[in-house]
């Protein structure tokens, strides 16, 4: 019987550095999409005085084995009975709109989708941009790592 040895060497420090390019182009491309996603829906929202369109926050945090987004709009109004988030009265509600929001374009999103103005201004791009974030987001750790 024949017997084979083979010794294999590994550059543990290279493949360390290899884990944190992955991580970061990760996060990168994460960012991208969240990026868009606040872009579509901030120009999807409706319009009175600008305000909730410029009032999203933005987030991106990055692990050891994944990346998370968020995009969160929030206004705060005061009235007679108290406080609240316009922005979630706005996304949620039902509501004619004004002429600053009639005359308004509307957004269009990763994968060219166009999204009106109006209620479900976040959750409407985000559920028909998943799979242009997906694909962008493979792609990029594609390019990046081939």
């Amino acid at each position: 019987m024949a017997e084979i040895r083979v010794e294999v060497r590994v550059d543990w420090g290279r493949l360390r550095g290899l884990a944190s390019e992955l991580q970061a182009t990760l996060k990168e491309a994460v960012e991208d999409c969240m990026d868009d996603l606040a872009r579509t829906s901030s120009e999807t929202a409706p319009h009175d005085k600008g305000i909730l369109e410029n009032s999203y926050q933005k987030e991106v945090t990055g692990g050891a084995d994944k990346a998370e987004g968020t995009v969160e709009f929030s206004v705060r109004e005061s009235y007679s009975g108290g406080n609240f988030n316009y922005a979630i009265k706005m996304h949620e509600g039902t509501y004619n709109l004004g002429p600053g929001s009639q005359a308004k374009p509307g957004g269009t999103g990763m994968s060219g989708k166009h999204y009106t103005v109006g209620r479900k201004f976040l959750e409407r791009p985000l559920q028909g941009e998943q799979e242009a974030y997906k694909k962008h987001i493979e792609l990029k750790l594609r390019r990046h790592f081939t």
